[in-house]
């Protein structure tokens, strides 16, 4: 039989940098306009951050909340019935400033301001949730990157490293090796090489990429 499906379509994690590097697609689907990041389109996007800013019209009909993940800010935008979406269940009122939400809701434009209009926001309690986030959209963005079908001799692992450490920022190897899949003992080999003639350096327990200067 043929027909839409109604199995709704998943949510995707990303980084709301992410968000302002993609684009609208030029057609809708079902009345929904998807929106194109590099590794594909989707209709809806969910994002965590912390709470920076809100606001709410004095008749209660419009109220906006914009929030921060280290990567950039956006808006949450609700009208009428849905402005209950930005409200703390707790208290009643606007989430406050500082808290920490897991959005999830629709990409929009307005007069070439990009926000997202809240499907689905929940208060997050524990600060760790956010780093875990922030590994969850690096696999998907490696997956993208380096195919799992890849072999090393394909990605050479100092090179893949290096453009990792470049991209990602400071990585411990056990971090390395998660990410990219690869054994830790050939990872410790390649950082070893690679701090000896110094790419990279070691603060702490991670591995940091030297920027090369002039």
């Amino acid at each position: 039989m043929c027909g839409v499906s109604n199995v709704p379509e998943p949510a995707y994690k990303v980084r709301i940098k992410e968000i302002y590097e993609g684009e609208f697609e030029e057609i809708s689907v079902n009345h929904v306009r998807y929106f194109r990041f590099p590794w594909g389109s989707v209709s809806k996007a969910r994002v965590m951050g912390i709470v920076i800013s809100s606001w709410i019209s004095d008749d209660g009909s419009f109220a906006r909340l914009e929030i921060h993940d280290g990567t950039g800010s956006i808006q949450l935008k609700a009208w009428e019935e849905d402005v209950s979406r930005l409200f703390d269940p707790e208290t009643g009122y606007l989430f406050e400033i500082g808290t920490i939400l897991d959005v999830i809701g629709r990409i929009r434009s307005w007069r070439d301001t990009v926000y997202l209009y809240p499907m689905i926001v929940e208060k997050v309690s524990d600060p760790n949730l956010i780093l875990l986030r922030e590994l969850e959209i690096l696999r998907r963005m490696l997956r993208f990157r380096f195919p799992p079908s890849a072999k090393k001799e394909d990605y050479p692992i100092d090179k893949t490293i290096i453009k990792l450490l470049k991209e990602v920022g400071p990585l411990s190897p056990e971090e390395i090796s998660d990410l990219l899949g690869w054994e830790l003992n050939d990872i410790l080999d390649k950082l070893d090489g690679l701090r000896e003639l110094g790419l990279i350096y070691k603060e702490g327990s991670k591995y940091v990429y030297r920027l090369k200067i002039g």
